[in-house]
C-alpha cells in the first residue's frame, strides 16, 4: 500500500516521500481501516518538521484524523465487521492508504456523513465544542477568537450561533473580512489598522469581554489578553505566529487574568470513556445535520502531498485541504 513517510525531521518538501509498504494485517482486537480522506492540520506539518509537541519515533508516518471503511478484522472482534464505516480515534500515521486501530478505538462513522467531512471531526468540530464548553460559554455572553478565517475558526462561528453566543473574530488582514462576513461572522475586528482594546469597547459596550481563545499566540495574543475585562479566562490552543505569549504580569495579578492551555491530546487522555463518547456523539450528530459544516476548499490524492501542504499554509485560504487516495 501507499504511505507517506519521512525519516528524519524537516521540511515537508525535503523528508517527506509516498513509499510502497507492505499492508499490515489486524491482530487480535484490531480492525484495519482503509481511508478515504485524510485532512492536513498545523499539528500534522508541525509533527513532519519536529516542532509538534511530542516526536513520533522515526521513521514516521503523519496524520491524526482520517476516515473509511473497514476491510479486515482481527481474532476475537466481534462487535466491528467488514464494510462498517468508522473513523479512527487517537491513531497516528493516517497519510497512508490504510491504518491498523485497536477495535476500541473507532467509532461509527454517523449515517449520511461522507469521509470528507468524518474525517475532520476530531481536530476542529471537537476543539471548538470543547474550547466553548471549557469557557462555559452560554447564550448571550461575549466570546473573542483569533485566527477566525481557519477552518476551526468558522466553526466556532457556527457554534457561537447555534447557541446564542456573541462572538468577536479577530484576524490579521483586512483582506479576509468579506470572506469572514460570508461565513456568518457579525463583529470582526482586525489587527493590521484598528485598536483591539477600542474595537472591543465598541462592539460589546460596557459589557466586559472575559471569554476569548487564542491560536495565534505572539503579538496578537498579547493585544486579545490586554484588551479582556477583569477576571477573563485566556485559553490558548495553538501558536500560529510561532512566537511566544508576552504576557503583562500587571495584567495577571491586579486585573485577575487566567491563561490557560488546550492539548486535544489531553482531553482524549483524561476523560472518561464515558464523557468522550456522549460528546463525539453530540459533535457527530451536529455534522451529520448539517448544522455544523466545517468547509472543503480542495482535495489532493496522496501523491500530491507537496502541493496539498504548500496549499493548506497559503494565506487566505478558506476550507480545509484534504488528502484523499
Amino acid at each position: 500500500m501507499r504511505s507517506l513517510i519521512f525519516h528524519r525531521f524537516g521540511e515537508p518538501s525535503d523528508v517527506l516521500a509516498l513509499e510502497e509498504v507492505p499492508t499490515p494485517e489486524p491482530g487480535p482486537g484490531e480492525v484495519r481501516v482503509r481511508l478515504g480522506a485524510r485532512s492536513i492540520n498545523p499539528s500534522d506539518v508541525l509533527t513532519v518538521r519536529g516542532q509538534y509537541g511530542r516526536r513520533p519515533k522515526l521513521p514516521a508516518t503523519p496524520g491524526y484524523e482520517g476516515a473509511g471503511t473497514i476491510d479486515a478484522v482481527g481474532p476475537d472482534v466481534t462487535h466491528w465487521r467488514v464494510g462498517q464505516r468508522v473513523i479512527p480515534l487517537g491513531v497516528e500515521g493516517t497519510w497512508q492508504e490504510a491504518v491498523i486501530a485497536p477495535a476500541t478505538a473507532v467509532m461509527a462513522t454517523p449515517e449520511g456523513l461522507p469521509d470528507q467531512i468524518a474525517c475532520q471531526l476530531l481536530a476542529n468540530p471537537l476543539t471548538a465544542w470543547l474550547l466553548l464548553e471549557l469557557l462555559d460559554a452560554k447564550a448571550g455572553d461575549w466570546v473573542v477568537q483569533t485566527a477566525a478565517g481557519s477552518t476551526l475558526g468558522q466553526l466556532m462561528i457556527q457554534l457561537a450561533k447555534l447557541n446564542g453566543i456573541n462572538l468577536i473574530n479577530v484576524i490579521r488582514s483586512r483582506r479576509g473580512v468579506d470572506a469572514l462576513k460570508a461565513a456568518g461572522a457579525e463583529h470582526v475586528v482586525v489587527t493590521e489598522d484598528e485598536d483591539v482594546g477600542q474595537r472591543f469597547a465598541e462592539i460589546a459596550g460596557r459589557t466586559p469581554i472575559t471569554k476569548a481563545v487564542d491560536a495565534v499566540a505572539g503579538e496578537t495574543g498579547a493585544k486579545v489578553a490586554n484588551a479582556l475585562g477583569y477576571g477573563a479566562t485566556l485559553v490558548v490552543y495553538g501558536a500560529l505566529s510561532m512566537q511566544p505569549l508576552p504576557l503583562d504580569a500587571g495584567r495577571l495579578i491586579f486585573r485577575g487574568l487566567t491563561v490557560r492551555g488546550f492539548w486535544l491530546t489531553d482531553w482524549f487522555r483524561t476523560v472518561t470513556r464515558e464523557v468522550r463518547e456522549r460528546t463525539l456523539d453530540e459533535v457527530g450528530k451536529l455534522l451529520a445535520s448539517g448544522r455544523l459544516a466545517p468547509p472543503v476548499e480542495a482535495e489532493y490524492d496522496l501523491a500530491d502531498v507537496h502541493a496539498a501542504i504548500a496549499h493548506s499554509e497559503r494565506p487566505g485560504r478558506t476550507g480545509k485541504i484534504l488528502l484523499v487516495g
